[in-house]
């Protein structure tokens, strides 16, 4: 008798020990809002790679951390980091092509994106042939890289906007926000809505949140995105988004989206609008259904800092 209370207890024990284990951690479990921020890529500086003063018998070693915080993934063929601000004849080795940054998926439901390091390794001239004592660049990171913003919302749709009387109504057309902040630098919304009978209108904003130079997507357009780059990024290159999808439902109403230029909407001081429309709705009954906008784009940001470099001689 004594021996089968025990063998109770023990699987017991082990039951609630397993609970505690499994049942009690919420780690595994999918976050409900998890698209948000306005940042994609982050980028810095490594404690002391460089330090801020160095000899000219000693190489030049800089090393950042790179972090994607968005919702995307980095690290496509013409994602790179380059540095640059100092003189060529006097820092060498440093490749003007830039570093490719690691491939990096975007966040998800369940955790946060990828991360990694960018690194440069160049070699200083010696000062002392050249009659100078001291040289003070000021480094400059710039990282190019595309990316793009998915955004989604429910939106009423009311085929009969006017209809007066008792006529019962589950919503009324409204302006959406899109979710605010959509886990990227590019944030699509608010939405407004102007409905009419058998047709709905839509007015979507879309704006630069984060601070950096917008430029449309593309190899071509990446690689003019260095600062070594001849041309650099020109004025029909910048402040443009490639908008590859509006949908109602999973219906395209991206042909009726208005003013784009070969499907790309230029952006003023940060800003830009299109209109679309959602037509020959069938039926009388207002009802929700999701809007879906998808936006792609280059992103280009920076970083300095200022390095001394003493001669030995």
């Amino acid at each position: 008798m004594k021996r089968g209370v025990f063998s109770i207890l023990a699987l017991l024990a082990v039951l609630l020990v397993l609970v505690g284990c499994t049942g009690g951690s919420s780690s595994n479990q999918p976050r409900e809002n998890w698209r948000t921020g306005s940042e994609g890529l982050y980028i810095n500086w490594l404690t002391n790679l460089p330090p801020p003063r160095i000899y000219d018998d000693q190489p030049v070693e800089v090393v950042l951390d790179v972090e994607n915080r968005g919702a995307a993934p980095i690290g496509g063929s013409g994602d790179r980091v380059y540095l640059s601000g100092f003189d060529p004849n006097i820092i060498t080795g440093i490749q003007t092509s830039g570093v490719l940054l690691p491939q990096m998926d975007g966040k998800t439901s369940f955790g946060p994106g990828g991360v990694g390091t960018v690194s440069f390794s160049g070699t200083i001239r010696k000062l002392g042939f050249r009659n100078v004592d001291k040289y003070t660049p000021r480094l400059l990171v710039t990282s190019c890289y595309g990316y793009e913003t998915l955004a989604s919302d429910n939106v009423c749709v009311d085929p009969d906007p006017y209809t007066s009387g008792n006529t019962p109504k589950v919503c009324t057309p409204n302006s959406v926000s899109m979710g605010g902040s959509q886990g990227a630098p590019v944030t699509i919304g608010p939405v407004e809505i102007e409905p009419s009978p058998g047709r709905t209108r839509f007015k979507i904003t879309v704006t630069n949140s984060h601070g950096g130079d917008l430029f449309k997507p593309g190899l071509q357009i990446l690689d003019k995105c260095s600062p070594y780059s001849d041309g650099g990024l020109t004025y029909s290159d910048l402040n443009s988004v490639q908008v590859q999808d509006v949908s109602i439902a999973g219906i395209s109403i991206l042909p009726s989206c208005k003013p784009l230029d070969k499907g790309f909407l230029r952006l003023n001081n940060g800003r830009g609008e299109m209109y679309c429309e959602f037509a020959n709705i069938p039926g009388n009954a207002a009802y929700t259904t999701p809007i879906t906008v998808k936006v792609a784009y280059g992103y280009r940001e920076t970083l300095t800092r200022d390095l001394t470099i003493l001669s030995i001689t």
